[in-house]
């Protein structure tokens, strides 16, 4: 972990008992020489684990909406554990498309079949849940905020989500790579990755087919990953931005979202 890597996460971390990858994806350059707001906009691996301790911590930072990526089957295994009447949770139907675990049968089961597998996923990705990303972004432009991006790990779906948000508001590709690769430095757990790819009956096969070594790189969090879903709607759309208009996210939308989400650099002193 490089020392500039240790720095961005350390500011970024929100540290609970129940979640190792909650943290805030603010204060990153942005347009017109501004800066991302802090507390804001949060990105989360599951929320099933949290203690009253972390609820508690998460109520003081005045969160009102949950974006949850999950899949049913996810929600029903793990149930959110952090209500009240002051949150609003947004669920979403599936997309078109096959589970890792069903994409994965078609690859050779070493790291390099592994690696390839995830970036053809992530290539996938901005078609086959751009309702999805369209409805957050819209809210979030709505004013849908403070609020907190999750799926079951926080790296695929949410990664995906968060780059999207920092595209809108104008976040250069190599921090918003950055933020993605900062997953890889909060020690994901395995249950989180197998709850996003495998149902009950099915992690026995999983394992059998796939060792340690190659499931390692599905949970890996290389730039590369997230590039692969940039590159991907370079090729389709011409540019982020034309990806994003796609969704109805224009730039009067973005425009807006930029006024409530930015701020001037030296009211906070830091751009990273």
């Amino acid at each position: 972990m490089s020392a500039d890597a240790e720095t961005m996460l350390a500011q970024r971390l929100v540290a609970l008992d129940g979640s190792r990858n909650f943290r805030d994806f603010g204060g990153y350059p942005a347009a017109d020489g501004r800066i991302v707001r802090r507390g804001r906009l949060f990105r989360a691996n599951r929320l099933s684990r949290l203690s009253a301790d972390d609820c508690r911590r998460l109520d003081d930072l005045g969160i009102r909406t949950i974006f949850d990526l999950r899949a049913r089957h996810e929600r029903e295994a793990d149930p959110t554990t952090w209500t009240g009447d002051h949150l609003e949770t947004h669920v979403f139907r599936p997309g078109h498309k096959r589970r890792l675990i069903d994409m994965a049968m078609d690859y050779p089961p070493t790291e390099e079949g592994a690696h390839r597998l995830m970036i053809d996923f992530y290539a996938e990705l901005p078609r086959t849940m751009a309702h999805v990303f369209g409805e957050v972004l819209h809210r979030i432009a709505d004013g849908a905020v403070p609020c907190v991006i999750h799926c079951s790990a926080g790296k695929d779906r949410t990664g995906m989500a968060a780059a999207l948000v920092l595209a809108a508001l104008g976040v250069e590709r190599e921090l918003i790579l950055a933020d993605y690769a900062l997953t890889g430095l909060t020690r994901l757990d395995t249950g989180d990755q197998a709850r996003a790819v495998l149902r009950d009956g099915s992690r026995s096969a999983f394992h059998e087919r796939f060792g340690a070594d190659a499931i390692a790189v599905m949970m890996a969090a290389p730039p590369a990953y997230i590039g692969a879903a940039l590159d991907a709607i370079d090729a389709s759309h011409g540019s982020v931005t034309g990806y994003l208009d796609s969704l109805g996210v224009d730039e009067a939308m973005r425009q807006k979202m930029r006024g409530a989400l930015l701020q001037e650099q030296d009211r906070e002193g830091s751009n990273s």
